[in-house]
């Protein structure tokens, strides 16, 4: 290939970079507001098979426990499949643990009461649910834990919730794309 049509390429496939975007198919602020160990939040939403992400902003309340004698743990489920959990001190004293998580998430802990956590997931072609839920079991790893104690000890709320589909093409990219590549063949055909 010559120089002017490499940048010819290179100019179509940015053009097309760039006219991609994910799209938002869920979308939600539920206000933080605190519900007990345990509980869960359940959202339920249409979206195209494929990749995407679930992002999501976790506050703690009062003693939320990460790993000790109290065991508070996390867990998102995305259509009934857990694929993300673990337990942080968001105000209790214990250690924070991961205890599943696929590669490629993120977790930015905000002091000691919040978490910002993004997960990629599959999506389902269709209908498509998303479960965030906190257990206070009374056994954990063989161990006898102390349980649930309720809101007036420890809480946990949900702040925005952002599910993203993978990108998709505009379809001006697409044809940005094409015309684009016409051109380098066309000037590669001329230089034969």
């Amino acid at each position: 290939m010559t120089h002017i049509t490499q940048i010819a390429a290179a100019l179509a496939l940015a053009a097309f970079a760039a006219g991609t975007q994910a799209a938002t198919v869920f979308s939600n602020d539920y206000g933080n507001v605190p519900m007990s160990s345990p509980g869960a939040v359940t959202a339920s939403f249409g979206a195209g098979a494929g990749a995407g992400s679930v992002s999501f902003h976790l506050d703690g309340f009062a003693s939320l426990d990460g790993d000790n004698f109290y065991i508070d743990v996390f867990s998102l489920s995305v259509n009934g499949a857990t694929v993300f959990s673990g337990t942080w001190d968001l105000g209790g004293g214990g250690a924070d643990e991961i205890f599943q998580a696929p590669a490629g998430y993120s977790l930015v802990k905000n002091g000691t009461s919040s978490l910002d956590i993004t997960v990629p997931v599959a999506l389902a072609g269709g209908a498509n649910s998303v479960s965030f839920a906190y257990d206070s079991p009374t056994i954990w790893n063989g161990s006898g834990r102390a349980g649930p104690q309720g809101l007036g000890d420890e809480g946990w709320g949900l702040g925005q919730v952002t599910v993203t589909a993978a990108a998709v093409p505009e379809p001006a990219s697409v044809l940005l794309l094409l015309a684009g590549l016409g051109l380098v063949g066309g000037l590669a055909r001329r230089r034969a």
